[in-house]
């Protein structure tokens, strides 16, 4: 989602779709966007961002965040004809039009469990057994409820929900993406899992705390997401995860931080909030991708608790190695000194080539057919972690997915595949490495032989 992007020149990865979001944020801002909350967020055109009433599962605790591996979910695709009137935003552009048809994503989806409504044909495309290619939007409530329910049959705990700031300032936007959320919910409480906010300052130099404290006022006023039975608490409060303050890469300022995290921790109405920072892996000495002004460190300490963005940090087992020694174990340290929680990132691996327009490979952290992933869910328990955010579930614009993936591929088209294993590889891997973090069973440094099984 979001790492500088000179990092690219030393062999790390970085989440590009930062750069779109950007881009799309930046002229919304510009257009004169207004509140979500103000525009798209009625009852009558939004009826979904009403409190959850229906049919509910409790099998994951919600009341902590310990023992739990969540996930990262986007949920930002669309389709033609999908009822938001954008295209195949996030999949590609042009795609209508195959002389200038381009994708931005490097992974396919396996679409075969997906409804046929709910799918999508691009046009001209086909797959080698000459059906039409067919690609999801997460706009329909359909596929988000399959992700909740293969969540549930592989034994993931939930998600974090990214949420954009810059998008809520978009109405068309913001439609979306509170549709999503809404989606999301009700696959959490029908097959009893939890989910949490994961906020996004990624806004470029236009945004303003202001931005950010409306769009969660909207959400405890108009979704009430904290009264949420499916939503995730932790000592008794509802859980955030605010993302990108720190960064080299974002204007965001010491003083604007502490704004921010005074305001989701102590407001009188809307604070009481666990806060945990998305930061830079090097918040503790301030170099790398975080910001050197010293006055940072007071910032990073305010947080309830630390989530290093690890993604395309390292991208093999001495770069892993290293990560350990020079981040993790000192950031163990560290916290248990202030008293604050830890959750570091895992990632099955990285590309985005189609995205970059770059050489096929160019940029891929090979996955090493899963090897890659579990060694780091093996180091987190060998150090006593037992919270770990993977990034991501359904991303596949930078090849870190880890839903089912097709290892069939348009023909004629570059797409990295699970090098031949079940399409359901990462999610019954993440279910057992789920297994291992809580102690359920013992820390194993090589992938469990029932991981590799074709069904769950």
């Amino acid at each position: 989602m979001r790492i500088h992007l000179k990092m690219l020149m030393k062999g790390n990865s970085l989440n590009v779709t930062m750069i779109v979001v950007l881009l799309v944020g930046l002229a919304a801002l510009g257009a004169g966007g207004v509140r979500a909350a103000e525009n798209s967020g009625g009852e009558s055109d939004e009826p979904w961002l009403q409190p959850y009433r229906g049919p509910t599962r409790t099998d994951i605790d919600a009341t902590t965040l310990d023992g739990k591996v969540l996930c990262g979910y986007q949920g930002w695709f669309n389709t033609p004809g999908d009822g938001a009137e954008s295209g195949f935003r996030h999949w590609g552009s042009n795609l209508g039009k195959s002389d200038r048809a381009r994708f931005v994503v490097d992974m396919w989806p396996d679409v075969s469990e997906y409804n046929p409504q709910d799918l999508c044909e691009v046009p001209g495309l086909k797959m080698p057994d000459g059906s039409p290619a067919r690609l999801y939007s997460a706009f329909r409530k359909g596929p988000v409820l399959l992700h909740c329910k293969w969540m549930r049959e592989y034994g993931l705990d939930g998600v974090f929900l990214s949420r954009f700031i810059s998008e809520t300032r978009n109405p068309e936007r913001a439609r979306h993406v509170n549709r999503v959320l809404a989606s999301v919910r009700e696959g959490c409480h029908r097959e009893g899992r939890v989910w949490a906010m994961m906020l996004d300052l990624s806004m470029g130099r236009n945004g303003t705390t202001k931005m950010v404290t409306d769009d969660w006022k909207f959400l405890c006023d108009k979704v009430k997401i904290r009264e949420d039975s499916r939503y995730l608490h932790h000592q008794g409060k509802p859980v955030v995860l605010l993302w990108g303050l720190g960064f080299r890469d974002r204007p965001w300022t010491p003083a604007q931080a502490e704004e921010l995290i005074n305001f989701f921790k102590n407001d009188a109405q809307y604070g009481g909030v666990y806060l945990i920072g998305g930061i830079d892996p090097h918040w503790r000495t301030l170099r790398g991708g975080s910001r050197p002004e010293p006055e940072w460190t007071r910032v990073y300490q305010m947080f309830d608790a630390i989530s290093p963005w690890d993604a395309g940090r390292y991208r093999d087992d001495a770069s892993m190695d290293r990560q350990r020694k020079e981040v993790w174990e000192g950031d163990l340290a560290e916290v248990k000194s202030l008293g604050l929680g830890y959750m570091p990132t895992a990632f099955p691996g990285f590309s985005w080539d189609n995205l970059r327009g770059t050489t096929p490979g160019r940029s891929m952290i090979a996955r090493r057919k899963g090897e890659f992933y579990w060694r780091q869910f093996a180091i987190f328990r060998a150090l006593g972690i037992r919270t770990v955010f993977v990034g991501m579930f359904d991303e596949v614009d930078e090849g870190t997915a880890i839903y089912k993936v097709s290892n069939q591929i348009p023909v004629g088209k570059y797409f990295v595949t699970y090098e031949g294993l079940p399409s359901d590889f990462y999610l019954k891997a993440t279910g057992a490495a789920t297994r291992m973090i809580r102690g359920e069973t013992p820390l194993s440094w090589t992938i469990p032989a029932a991981v590799r099984s074709a069904k769950p």
